[in-house]
Parts: C-alpha cells; structure tokens; sequence
C-alpha cells in the first residue's frame, strides 16, 4: 500500500495537466467543489450516533475476511465497524458530488456496510432508485435503521452473497446509470462484478470503485478493468478508481491527486 501510495503521488497531477474538456470539467466542478449541502449535517448526525454505539453484533463475512473460507463469523462494536469501514466523509461526499453531477437514475451498490455510503448516493438524487447489498444480515439492520431515521424512501436493501444476489439485483433493475462497488475485495469479485454489472451498463455509465490499492489483487483488477475494451476513460484517485464507458471520448487513463 505504501508503494503504491509513493507511487501515485509521483504520477498524479492536478487539473492543470489534464488535456480532456471532460475530465478537466469534472475535477473542476465535482473533485475541486468544497461547498457544503444540508444532506451532509444529515449523514454527520449519523454517523455520530455509530460512532458511539457500543452494542455488539456478529459480522457474516463473505469476502477477504473470510479468509478463503466460504464465510466466517466475529463479534465487534458498532463503534468499530463504523471507524473502520464506513466510507470517510471526503469520499463520501465525492460519492455525493458524482450523483449530483451525473445525475444517475439507477444505482447499485455493492457492500453496504452500515449504510453510510448508501446516504450520500441517496440523498444526492432523491429520485434515483439505489439498490445497496450487503452479504451480512445485521450490519443492513443497522442501515436500515439509519436510513428510516431520514425517512428515506428510494432505497432497496438486499441482503446475501454478492453471486447470489447482485444476478436478481441486475434483472430487476434492468439499466444500471452509477455502480459503487465496494465488497469482497478480491481480484476475482472485482473483476466478475464489473462484467455483470456491466451487462446492464449504457454509454452513460459511471463505475466507482473503493480501495483500488488495497492488495496486489485489487491492483490488478484495477489495471485490467481500466483496459477493459468498453471502458475509455479512467481515473486514480488512489482510494478511488472511477470509469466511463463513453465511446465519444479518447481512450485514456488519468492519475489526479485528490
């Protein structure tokens, strides 16, 4: 990871070096936007309140943890969970920003986690139907409770293996305009979710991945998703990788500091 990071930091560069009116539109009016939204002292509120929740509750986990088992069990916090694993407040607003920006109708997300993410993409466009799954039963309790406690109304929560699900999930939703694919951080899950994912996907399409650095095999799935044939335009934002899939743009790949 600290390669990797000493890595980014030599090849990344900032909006001035960015030939492409897209790209450059998009780091000036989503990456570089430092406004605050009332949604924001929302979600803060939020994730406040499981900051300090002590109760502990046993974690399913169907991804690395698992630790090449099909599956494994542990107790932790709440508490924990939510400094641990919940997306940061500046990516969490990026996420924010891209749903403002693009307007997305359909999103799916992939690990829902205690659901901090899922209300930056849902309160970004209240309108938008967000599909969020989350392989662990009682971390989408919790969610759940965050996102009755702001009344929300456009997202459906799935609960269940990333495999099993997200093929339902794809069929239901018929058309996929942003997918936050955050869960199971394998080579293997990574690249397989994209191409069913991409399956749905349009010309449109916004992909956001997390933890893009986060081992040599989420590396290489960023590398190969980023060659992928439909994909033109991809961005490193280290934590972040971003695609677009928009044959009127050049193939090209970008490194911004962030």
């Amino acid at each position: 990871m600290m390669i990797a990071y000493l890595r980014y930091l030599v090849n990344s560069g900032s909006r001035h070096s960015v030939h492409s009116p897209f790209v450059y539109t998009l780091v000036d009016k989503v990456l570089r936007n430092k406004s605050e939204n009332p949604a924001f002292h929302d979600i803060m509120k939020i994730r406040h309140k499981l900051l300090h929740k002590t109760q502990v509750i046993e974690i399913t986990d169907f991804g690395v943890g698992a630790n090449q088992k099909d599956y494994s069990h542990r107790f932790e916090r709440v508490s924990s969970l939510a400094r641990k694993s919940s997306v940061s407040t500046k990516h969490g607003r990026l996420l924010f920003r891209l749903v403002e920006f693009f307007r997305p109708q359909t999103i799916i997300e992939l690990g829902t986690s205690l659901g901090i993410s899922t209300l930056y993409l849902a309160l970004a466009n209240p309108k938008a139907k967000v599909y969020t799954i989350e392989g662990c039963s009682t971390k989408s309790e919790q969610a759940a409770t965050s996102f009755n406690a702001l009344k929300l109304s456009n997202i459906e929560q799935n609960i269940g293996r990333f495999d099993l699900v997200l093929p339902d999930v794809v069929k239901q939703a018929g058309n996929l305009d942003f997918a936050f694919i955050d869960g199971n951080h394998t080579y293997e899950a990574t690249v397989e979710n994209f191409k069913i994912l991409l399956s749905i996907a349009n010309n449109d399409t916004v992909f956001v991945f997390d933890d893009i650095h986060w081992s040599a095999g989420m590396q290489k799935a960023w590398n190969e998703i980023s060659d992928h044939e439909r994909v033109t335009v991809s961005i490193d934002l280290f934590r972040f990788g971003i695609v677009f899939l928009r044959k009127e743009l050049s193939k090209q790949k970008f490194v911004i500091r962030f």
